[in-house]
């Protein structure tokens, strides 16, 4: 375990480093800044914040969210927003799972990519830059994100039409609006940290 979580922090400290080398440090809190002040611009596709600013997950966290879908070696992990990474590639090294992250800013990408060929996983870890609203998700199983809730609220009715019967759906943070909770759960946060609340949803027809 402890093996494997160093593995991952290396891993998803990279893809982060490869991120801000590429943009430069000093334009992340901007971004987050910005971020905030657009809440309520609609139709901001543009603006590579617009779903959320990049929050990193703790690894406990991801854990405890792969956990709570109750993925295994036979699913699909799709992370919307995937960030540094560290959801799927967790999936695909301590669950087994096959994994694709979507993600619109272009050097996270390259860096989760750089991450699961450091890490052998790149037959089973996928990155797509682009848009997470004009994707194909029919071949999720489990889908994940940490989203604003106006995201998920759009991507409700797309969730919907694409997933399959039985596919699940965690949620971190905050509800999906209009949808019921099948489980929630709450992750204690470190070192004094806030605490972390995961939504669990199934598809159902």
């Amino acid at each position: 375990m402890l093996a494997y979580r160093t593995a991952l922090l290396v891993a998803a400290l990279a893809a982060t480093a490869a991120a801000q080398t590429a943009r430069g440090p000093q334009d992340l809190p901007l971004l987050a800044q910005q971020s905030s002040q657009d809440d309520h611009s609609e139709g901001r596709l543009d603006h590579p914040n617009w779903l959320g600013p990049f929050v990193p997950t703790p690894a406990h966290v991801v854990d405890a969210a792969l956990e709570l879908a109750g993925v295994g070696e036979r699913d699909v992990v799709y992370d919307l927003g995937s960030g540094d990474g560290r959801i799927i590639l967790a999936a695909a090294q301590r669950f087994g799972a096959k994994s694709v992250g979507i993600e619109w800013d272009e050097a996270l990408c390259e860096g989760t990519t750089a991450a699961a060929l450091r890490l052998g996983l790149q037959d089973r870890v996928k990155v797509i830059q682009g848009d997470i609203f004009k994707q194909d998700l029919s071949a999720a199983t489990v889908v994940t994100g940490y989203l604003l809730p106006k995201s998920w609220e759009r991507l409700g009715p797309i969730l919907k039409s694409q997933l399959r019967e039985g596919a699940r759906v965690v949620s971190v943070n905050d509800p999906i609006p209009g949808w019921q909770a099948v489980e929630k759960k709450r992750i204690k946060g470190e070192s004094g940290k806030r605490d972390w609340d995961l939504y669990l949803y199934r598809i159902y027809r």
